[in-house]
Protein backbone atom coordinates (compact mmCIF):
# COMPACT_ATOMS: atom_id res chain seq x y z
CA UNK A 1 0.00 0.00 0.00
CA UNK A 2 1.43 3.35 -1.03
CA UNK A 3 1.38 6.65 0.79
CA UNK A 4 -1.61 8.01 -1.15
CA UNK A 5 -3.69 4.87 -0.61
CA UNK A 6 -2.86 4.84 3.09
CA UNK A 7 -3.75 8.52 3.35
CA UNK A 8 -7.06 7.94 1.60
CA UNK A 9 -7.91 4.98 3.84
CA UNK A 10 -7.10 6.96 6.98
CA UNK A 11 -9.22 9.88 5.76
CA UNK A 12 -12.14 7.51 5.18
CA UNK A 13 -11.76 6.31 8.78
CA UNK A 14 -11.79 9.92 10.03
CA UNK A 15 -14.89 10.72 7.96
CA UNK A 16 -16.70 7.63 9.27
CA UNK A 17 -15.79 8.54 12.85
CA UNK A 18 -17.04 12.11 12.36
CA UNK A 19 -20.37 10.87 10.94
CA UNK A 20 -20.67 8.30 13.74
CA UNK A 21 -20.03 10.96 16.38
CA UNK A 22 -22.59 13.31 14.85
CA UNK A 23 -25.20 10.54 14.62
CA UNK A 24 -24.49 9.43 18.18
CA UNK A 25 -25.04 12.98 19.39
CA UNK A 26 -28.27 13.30 17.40
CA UNK A 27 -29.83 9.95 18.26
CA UNK A 28 -28.26 8.91 21.58
CA UNK A 29 -28.64 12.07 23.65
CA UNK A 30 -32.45 12.51 23.63
CA UNK A 31 -33.24 9.00 24.96
CA UNK A 32 -30.41 9.29 27.47
CA UNK A 33 -31.76 12.64 28.69
CA UNK A 34 -35.26 11.20 29.14
CA UNK A 35 -33.97 8.17 31.04
CA UNK A 36 -31.78 10.38 33.24
CA UNK A 37 -34.72 12.67 34.05
CA UNK A 38 -36.69 9.68 35.27
CA UNK A 39 -33.73 8.51 37.34
CA UNK A 40 -32.93 11.94 38.79
CA UNK A 41 -36.58 12.67 39.66
CA UNK A 42 -36.37 9.96 42.34
CA UNK A 43 -33.55 11.71 44.20
CA UNK A 44 -33.87 15.38 43.17
CA UNK A 45 -36.69 17.89 42.85
CA UNK A 46 -38.59 17.95 39.55
CA UNK A 47 -37.01 21.22 38.38
CA UNK A 48 -33.48 20.20 39.31
CA UNK A 49 -33.88 16.77 37.71
CA UNK A 50 -35.18 18.28 34.48
CA UNK A 51 -32.46 20.91 34.33
CA UNK A 52 -29.76 18.37 35.06
CA UNK A 53 -31.09 15.78 32.61
CA UNK A 54 -32.08 18.03 29.72
CA UNK A 55 -29.57 20.88 29.88
CA UNK A 56 -26.48 20.23 31.98
CA UNK A 57 -25.44 16.71 30.97
CA UNK A 58 -26.38 16.94 27.26
CA UNK A 59 -24.79 20.40 27.12
CA UNK A 60 -21.53 19.10 28.53
CA UNK A 61 -21.58 16.13 26.17
CA UNK A 62 -22.19 18.36 23.14
CA UNK A 63 -19.50 20.82 24.25
CA UNK A 64 -17.06 17.99 24.80
CA UNK A 65 -17.68 16.81 21.24
CA UNK A 66 -16.03 20.01 19.97
CA UNK A 67 -12.51 18.85 20.95
CA UNK A 68 -13.32 15.47 19.39
CA UNK A 69 -14.22 17.08 16.07
CA UNK A 70 -11.12 19.30 16.35
CA UNK A 71 -8.97 16.21 16.89
CA UNK A 72 -10.56 14.57 13.84
CA UNK A 73 -9.76 17.67 11.78
CA UNK A 74 -6.15 17.62 12.97
CA UNK A 75 -6.00 13.91 12.13
CA UNK A 76 -7.27 14.72 8.63
CA UNK A 77 -4.44 17.23 8.22
CA UNK A 78 -1.89 14.69 9.47
CA UNK A 79 -3.17 12.15 6.97
CA UNK A 80 -2.95 14.73 4.20
CA UNK A 81 0.75 15.14 5.01
CA UNK A 82 1.15 11.36 4.93
CA UNK A 83 -0.32 11.39 1.40
CA UNK A 84 2.27 14.01 0.43
CA UNK A 85 5.03 11.71 1.71
CA UNK A 86 5.76 14.16 4.51
CA UNK A 87 4.83 11.98 7.48
CA UNK A 88 7.64 13.04 9.77
CA UNK A 89 7.42 16.80 9.93
CA UNK A 90 7.36 19.28 12.79
CA UNK A 91 3.78 20.28 11.92
CA UNK A 92 2.55 16.71 12.42
CA UNK A 93 4.35 16.55 15.77
CA UNK A 94 2.60 19.76 16.83
CA UNK A 95 -0.76 18.45 15.62
CA UNK A 96 -0.31 15.24 17.60
CA UNK A 97 0.65 17.27 20.68
CA UNK A 98 -2.49 19.37 20.25
CA UNK A 99 -4.64 16.23 19.94
CA UNK A 100 -3.04 14.93 23.13
CA UNK A 101 -3.87 18.14 24.97
CA UNK A 102 -7.45 18.13 23.66
CA UNK A 103 -7.90 14.56 24.88
CA UNK A 104 -6.41 15.42 28.26
CA UNK A 105 -8.66 18.47 28.69
CA UNK A 106 -11.76 16.49 27.69
CA UNK A 107 -10.79 13.74 30.12
CA UNK A 108 -10.34 16.25 32.93
CA UNK A 109 -13.85 17.63 32.33
CA UNK A 110 -15.34 14.15 32.58
CA UNK A 111 -13.38 13.35 35.72
CA UNK A 112 -14.83 16.47 37.36
CA UNK A 113 -18.35 15.60 36.17
CA UNK A 114 -18.00 12.02 37.36
CA UNK A 115 -16.88 13.26 40.78
CA UNK A 116 -19.70 15.81 41.03
CA UNK A 117 -22.43 13.33 40.12
CA UNK A 118 -21.00 10.70 42.43
CA UNK A 119 -20.85 13.21 45.31
CA UNK A 120 -24.44 14.31 44.61
CA UNK A 121 -25.65 10.73 44.83
CA UNK A 122 -26.94 11.08 41.29
CA UNK A 123 -24.81 8.26 39.93
CA UNK A 124 -26.99 6.96 37.11
CA UNK A 125 -25.47 3.59 36.13
CA UNK A 126 -25.49 4.13 32.35
CA UNK A 127 -24.13 7.65 32.75
CA UNK A 128 -21.36 6.49 35.06
CA UNK A 129 -20.44 3.71 32.63
CA UNK A 130 -20.28 6.24 29.80
CA UNK A 131 -18.10 8.54 31.91
CA UNK A 132 -15.70 5.74 32.83
CA UNK A 133 -15.35 4.68 29.18
CA UNK A 134 -14.77 8.29 28.09
CA UNK A 135 -12.20 8.85 30.85
CA UNK A 136 -10.27 5.68 30.02
CA UNK A 137 -10.40 6.31 26.27
CA UNK A 138 -9.42 9.97 26.68
CA UNK A 139 -6.49 9.13 28.94
CA UNK A 140 -5.30 6.46 26.51
CA UNK A 141 -5.58 8.85 23.56
CA UNK A 142 -3.69 11.57 25.44
CA UNK A 143 -0.83 9.21 26.26
CA UNK A 144 -0.68 7.63 22.78
CA UNK A 145 -0.75 10.98 20.97
CA UNK A 146 1.88 12.45 23.29
CA UNK A 147 4.16 9.49 22.60
CA UNK A 148 3.53 9.71 18.85
CA UNK A 149 4.21 13.44 18.96
CA UNK A 150 7.54 12.84 20.66
CA UNK A 151 8.52 10.14 18.16
CA UNK A 152 7.41 12.24 15.19
CA UNK A 153 9.43 15.19 16.49
CA UNK A 154 12.53 13.00 16.84
CA UNK A 155 12.02 11.56 13.34
CA UNK A 156 11.57 15.07 11.89
CA UNK A 157 14.84 16.14 13.51
CA UNK A 158 16.63 13.09 12.09
CA UNK A 159 15.12 13.77 8.68
CA UNK A 160 16.24 17.40 8.85
CA UNK A 161 19.78 16.37 9.80
CA UNK A 162 19.83 13.82 7.00
CA UNK A 163 18.62 16.39 4.46
CA UNK A 164 21.39 18.79 5.53
CA UNK A 165 24.18 16.21 5.09
CA UNK A 166 23.09 15.32 1.56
Amino acid sequence: MGQKELSLLLKVVVAVLAVFLALALAFFLPPLAHEMRLFFSESLSEGAAGALAYYVVPGVIVLSSVPCFAALWLGWRIFTEIGRNNSFCVENAKRLRTISRLALADTAVYIVLFSVFFAMGAAHPSLMLIYIVIILFGAAMAIICAALSHLTQKAAELKSDSDLTI
